[in-house]
């Protein structure tokens, strides 16, 4: 796909990874639309004391009309809205699921009264495809394990449901799959971060397992990137291909040119490390030491239910959900970002010890850690 000048939609956009990649996109030269709804906060949006320097869109995902007039004159769509937290699968579907169907409903809508997007990208999760094995990194060729959290299986659906929209739109879509995000306007991993500046790095199950990560900014980019450049998935159902019945052995080396899961890209800082290299690095950061220690599974699965159970009668998600507590003792979440390299031209700009200094030091400029 030629890099032109795009007029895009970022749906989510008050959110971490949407804020960023509002910004990334207005730096490379394209119109940003960001879509939030009313209840948003758009602190993350408010680039200095200019406000928020991209133009505004309250709809919701849900709502038709303002779908419609939140598509108007666009010609490319970043799915970015979605829940990481849920109480239940259902509430996960609900955002990750139904929210990617209205998104396509609302762009066919679109397409017959002679406009809307024809290039959707979707940001999804490394969750989707399930966990890595302990010594092979994800590849985007790979099988599909779902089953292992409620959170990667909705992504997953949200997947293949989007994936049977775009055929029927006759639209271009690109899916992204990050690993563990972290960075600046972050929420979801500040309290590790947190924990570990204090001194504490609590490590789910007795022994340590790879995992991936990305800071924010270089996934904003490599999305962005993704939406210039990156190879859609094919109109015609592909034999073998991830998205037409599964395929790949993940223990298979594959190959960065693999025909099957063309139109994925996995975005990583291309380190691997594990939750306790990655908190020992965030305590460094933030020049001190921490203590690691292991915590037994069943401990782990126990304080998920309790708190899952505590959030259900207050209708409040915990931190620690029982979904998340699953997934911090998966074989490991691992990928291989080779693909993105040579097809996109992209190479991230933060190791992982540079961009958790980024985020203490930005931490600490907004009061958010001592």
């Amino acid at each position: 796909m030629s890099e032109q000048r795009h007029k895009a939609l970022v749906t989510g956009a008050s959110g971490f990874i949407g804020s960023h990649l509002c910004e990334v996109l207005r730096e490379r030269g394209h119109e940003v639309r960001a879509m939030v709804r009313r209840s948003s906060r758009l602190d993350k949006l408010e680039l200095g004391a200019g406000g928020v320097p991209f133009e505004l869109r309250y709809a919701s995902l849900d709502d038709p009309a303002a779908m419609a007039a939140a598509l108007a004159d666009v010609d490319l769509v970043y799915h970015v809205a979605g829940a990481t937290a849920a109480l239940d699968r259902a509430g996960f579907d609900r955002a990750n699921v139904e929210g990617v169907a209205n998104l396509f409903a609302a762009i066919e809508r679109a397409h017959a009264q002679g406009q809307g997007p024809r290039r959707v990208v979707q940001v999804s999760s490394l969750m989707a495809a399930g966990p890595s094995r302990p010594r092979t990194a994800r590849r985007e060729h790979h099988r599909h394990e779902p089953g292992f959290t409620d959170y990667g299986d909705s992504k997953l659906s949200g997947e293949q449901v989007a994936v049977a929209a775009a055929r029927a739109a006759d639209v271009d879509l690109v899916i992204v799959r990050p690993p563990l995000v972290y960075g600046p306007r972050d929420e979801d991993v500040l309290q590790m971060i947190k924990s570990a500046a204090l001194g504490v790095v609590a490590q789910p199950g007795l022994r340590p397992t790879w995992m991936s990560a990305i800071h924010g900014r270089d996934l904003a980019t490599g999305i962005a990137l993704v939406g210039e450049r990156g190879r859609a998935i094919p109109r015609e159902e592909v034999p073998g291909h991830v998205h037409a019945g599964g395929g790949g052995d993940p223990r298979a080396p594959g190959a960065v040119d693999d025909p099957r899961g063309a139109g994925i890209y996995y975005l990583t800082d291309g380190q691997r490390t594990t939750v306790a290299k990655f908190g020992q690095a965030a305590a460094e950061a933030a020049g001190r030491r921490a203590l690691t220690i292991p915590l037994p599974a069943f401990a782990v699965r126990s304080v998920g239910r309790l708190n899952q159970g505590i959030g259900r009668v207050r209708n409040q998600v915990p931190a620690l959900t029982f979904d998340k507590a699953r997934g911090s003792l998966a074989s490991g979440w691992w990928c291989d970002d080779a693909r993105a390299r040579a097809e996109l031209d992209w190479s991230p700009s933060f190791t992982l010890e540079a961009g958790l200094a980024d985020t203490v030091r930005w931490l600490r400029a907004h009061n958010k850690l001592a």
